[in-house]
């Protein structure tokens, strides 16, 4: 009797695990797109189509500033890289995500970057960004 109970929870076990290291969740997906777009492509247009609340209006306000300057041509490969540090989802409509983002431009040092998501009418939004320099405290 316990040998089909234990095959039972180990099948389960199985299906978790195997789900777990599928792909990244939703909110993960769109903090990588948005890091993505902000940090490594500097394309800040794009990036505030993916944010709500404060982050929209620093984005927002960042893409004001901007108006009227050209736009560099990218030459190549995005000159900036980020690895996330780590993550956490403490209720089901928030995660935060905190990244290491190295410029591999000389005169730009180490940013640690947390944002923080909102799910909001079905969407994963960026709804907080936040830096500080040098690596990220997690």
């Amino acid at each position: 009797m316990l040998a089909p109970i234990r095959s039972v929870v180990l099948s389960a076990a199985l299906v978790l695990a195997t789900t777990s290291c599928g792909n990244p969740s939703p909110s993960r997906q769109v903090a990588d797109r948005f890091m993505d777009l902000y940090y490594a492509r500097m394309n800040v247009a794009d990036a505030v189509q993916l944010t709500g609340g404060a982050a929209r209006t620093r984005l927002d306000g960042e893409l004001a500033a901007l108006k009227g300057v050209p736009r560099e041509t990218p030459g190549g490969e995005p000159r900036v890289t980020f690895s996330l540090t780590s993550g956490s989802e403490p209720a089901p409509t928030q995660a935060t995500y905190v990244y290491h983002v190295v410029s591999h431009t000389p005169d730009v040092g180490k940013v640690g970057a947390t944002l923080t998501l909102t799910l909001q009418d079905g969407h994963w939004l960026v709804t907080s960004l936040s830096e500080v320099e040098g690596p990220p405290s997690s």
